[in-house]
């Protein structure tokens, strides 16, 4: 045994797994993630979750992260503080003329995919996820429980925040763009080439990899059991996770970066500054969430409308 259960500290959470949105606690033992457990809801997962979401929890104890913010200089990155970072990023936004796409993975919390569609409203903005397909796998005797053939636990998120599934779409507009934002994905080499064809490639990242040298730009990024965010789930419940452990090194959550960069570009004196207030604030362009606070969600979730965010086509 890694812990006993009595030893572990207890997270309310969501499974990253696919778009069920089963509700899981998450156990921790020294900033170590060493479980997941299923949480229940009657409305979404009873008292069951799949085998491959009980397992799926290795990848946020991972160890390659990246930790501070990094600026190109010349040939060369070089590490920064996140002023030096956010300030870099507004003046490049401001500086920058033309289109931007946003190539983001559907793990995004649905403040993280908000705030960073909202970051680039100067721009005519082509925006998609990229969404892992498997085999349906329905829970025998449980109704309406699978493991759904679509991996993508915020993919309900997305769509209501302006995204597509259209990925490879996304990546050939990603060529002519004068702004490419990668939310914590890893592009294949061709699809690298061309977003590197950009005026500015801003990568928002959890994980260090060689792509990461092409980058203008690189921002660390919490995971979801880093943060506290939203996902939607397919039948449209929003559903609240909880920080569940520490981020490394100067990780944040993506819509903090996105909404400071933003405050910075657009000169205002103010930002959201917890999870709750970036939830909030998307009601301001999104008519489904308008009105709805983190007490409303509350930890059984909110079914709600399919209306998507103000100004933006499905």
């Amino acid at each position: 045994h890694k812990a006993r259960a009595w030893e572990l500290d207890k997270t309310a959470s969501i499974c990253p797994g696919c778009t069920q949105g089963c509700n899981v606690t998450i156990g921790t033992r020294e900033h170590n993630v060493v479980r997941l457990r299923p949480r229940p809801n009657m409305e979404v997962n009873r008292h069951f979750i799949c085998d491959e979401g009980r397992m799926n929890y290795r990848w946020m104890n991972r160890g390659d992260r990246v930790e501070a913010p990094r600026v190109k200089d010349g040939a060369r990155h070089q590490a920064v503080d996140w002023d030096t970072a956010l300030a870099r990023l507004a003046e490049s936004l401001v500086g920058a003329r033309g289109s931007a796409v946003l190539l983001a993975s559907a793990r995004a919390s649905t403040e993280s995919l908000g705030h960073l569609r909202r970051m680039l409203d100067r721009f005519a903005v082509t925006a998609a996820v990229k969404v892992p397909l498997g085999e349906e796998a329905p829970l025998e005797g449980i109704p309406g429980l699978a493991l759904r053939a679509e991996r993508a636990p915020n993919l309900a998120g997305a769509h209501l925040m302006g995204y597509t599934a259209k990925w490879d779409a996304a990546v050939r507009a990603a060529a002519d763009a004068a702004v490419v934002v990668v939310v914590d994905e890893l592009l294949t080499e061709a699809e690298l080439a061309t977003a590197r064809r950009a005026g500015l490639l801003v990568v928002l990242s959890t994980l260090e990899s060689d792509d990461l040298d092409q980058a203008d730009l690189v921002l660390p990024i919490t995971t979801m059991a880093e943060e506290s965010g939203t996902y939607l789930n397919r039948d449209h419940r929003v559903q609240r996770y909880l920080q569940a452990k520490a981020a490394p090194g100067m990780a944040r959550p993506a819509w903090w970066a996105a909404v400071e960069a933003a405050a910075r570009a657009n000169g205002l004196a103010t930002a959201p500054g917890s999870a709750a207030e970036a939830f909030a604030a998307l009601g301001d362009h999104v008519p489904s969430l308008a009105g709805l606070t983190y007490a409303d969600i509350g930890f059984v979730g909110r079914v709600i409308g399919r209306h998507a965010a103000v100004g933006v086509e499905r």
